[in-house]
C-alpha cells in the first residue's frame, strides 16, 4: 500500500493522455509558442526570453509542477532563428528535466513570413522511489534506490505570420518511445510512454479603437487514442500595456489570463485555471510568467506584432 501520492502517480502513468512524459501545455501558450513549435524561434524580431512557473491542481498531494525557461532570437539579418527551451516537470515521485534546441529558417513573402523549424531534445527522467514513503516499511515491492533514464527526441514545425495574424502547425516530438522503470530488487515498475502530439495554433490582432486591441487565439491538439482537444481564448489589449481575457480548454478547464507590460521590455503574467473535470475539490491551477524582449530601436515598441 502506498499513500495517495503514489496512487495518483500510478493512475497518471497508466493514462497515455496525461503521463509525465507527455507534452507540457501552458495556459498562456501565446508567450512561448516555441515550447510546441520549433519554427517559432526568432519570429518576434527580438531577443526574447521568459520564465514560466505552473502549479497544477493546488491542494492535491504530488500534483504536477512545471518550470520552463526559454530564450530565442533572430540571427543573420533575421533569415534564421535560434532558440533554447529548458523545462522541469515534477509529478509525484517522478521528475523530468529536458533541454531543447531549435533552429528555424525564414522565407519572406509580400503577405507575410513563413518559418520552418527543427528541434532536438535531450532529457532525463527520474523516479524518486526513496521518497515514496510507504505505509509498510521495507515493502519488497518498492525499489530501494532512485532510478533515472535519459531520452532524446526530435520535432519539426511551420509558422506563418504577418503584422495581424499567425498560424502554426507542429509535431514537437516525432519519436514515440517507451521507458520502463523497474527496481533491481523489487517487482515495482512504472511505464513511461511518449505519444506523438500534433498542434495547430493561430491568432489574430485587430484594433477596436485607439486604446483597445482584440486578440483571439486558439490551439488544437491531437494525440493518437485521445479526443481532439482545442483551446480557445480571446485577449483584450488595453493602452498597449494590459492584457486580459478568458480561455477554455475543451472538456478540461476554464481560465482567466492577466498580463501587464511593466516597461517596453518587461512583461509579467498570471493565469488561473478552474478544472471542470472530475478532478475537482482543489484550489485550481496557477501559472506565472515573466518575459523580457530586447528589440532594435528601429523596430520600436509600437510595432503592431505583439505576438
Amino acid at each position: 500500500m502506498l499513500r495517495a501520492l503514489i496512487a495518483m502517480l500510478m493512475l497518471v502513468f497508466l493514462s497515455h493522455e496525461s503521463s509525465a512524459q507527455q507534452q507540457i501545455g501552458h495556459t498562456q501558450f501565446l508567450w512561448n509558442q516555441m515550447s510546441i513549435n520549433p519554427a517559432y524561434a526568432g519570429t518576434k524580431k527580438a531577443l526574447s526570453a521568459g520564465l514560466f512557473f505552473r502549479s497544477q491542481w493546488m491542494g492535491i498531494e504530488g500534483a504536477p509542477q512545471t518550470e520552463n525557461l526559454f530564450v530565442h532570437a533572430p540571427v543573420a539579418h533575421g533569415d534564421f532563428g535560434l532558440g533554447l527551451n529548458v523545462m522541469r516537470d515534477q509529478l509525484g515521485i517522478s521528475n523530468t528535466l529536458s533541454v531543447q534546441g531549435d533552429f528555424a529558417y525564414k522565407l519572406r513573402f509580400n503577405f507575410g513570413d513563413l518559418s520552418l523549424g527543427l528541434g532536438a531534445e535531450y532529457g532525463n527522467q527520474r523516479m524518486n522511489w526513496t521518497t515514496a514513503d510507504p505505509d509498510e516499511q521495507f515493502d519488497p515491492s518498492i525499489p530501494f534506490a532512485d532510478i533515472s533514464e535519459p531520452y532524446y527526441n526530435f520535432g519539426f514545425g511551420a509558422h506563418f505570420s504577418n503584422e495581424l495574424m499567425y498560424f502554426g502547425l507542429s509535431v514537437p516530438r516525432l519519436l514515440e518511445t517507451e521507458t520502463k522503470f523497474t527496481g533491481e530488487e523489487s517487482s515495482a515498475s512504472a511505464l513511461f510512454q511518449a505519444k506523438r502530439h500534433i498542434y495547430f495554433t493561430g491568432g489574430g490582432m485587430w484594433q477596436l479603437n485607439k486604446d483597445t486591441w482584440i486578440h483571439p487565439i486558439f490551439m488544437v491538439k491531437y494525440v493518437d487514442g485521445a479526443p481532439v482537444q482545442p483551446d480557445l481564448g480571446v485577449l483584450f489589449l488595453l493602452n498597449k500595456s494590459f492584457w486580459i481575457g478568458p480561455s477554455y480548454r475543451w472538456g478540461d478547464s476554464v481560465s482567466i489570463m492577466l498580463d501587464y507590460a511593466i516597461t517596453n521590455q518587461l512583461k509579467v503574467g498570471y493565469a488561473f485555471d478552474f478544472t471542470i473535470t472530475e478532478i475537482q475539490g482543489h484550489a485550481g491551477s496557477h501559472e506565472f510568467f515573466l518575459g523580457f524582449d530586447v528589440r532594435k530601436k528601429k523596430e520600436g515598441y509600437n510595432h503592431p506584432r505583439f505576438f
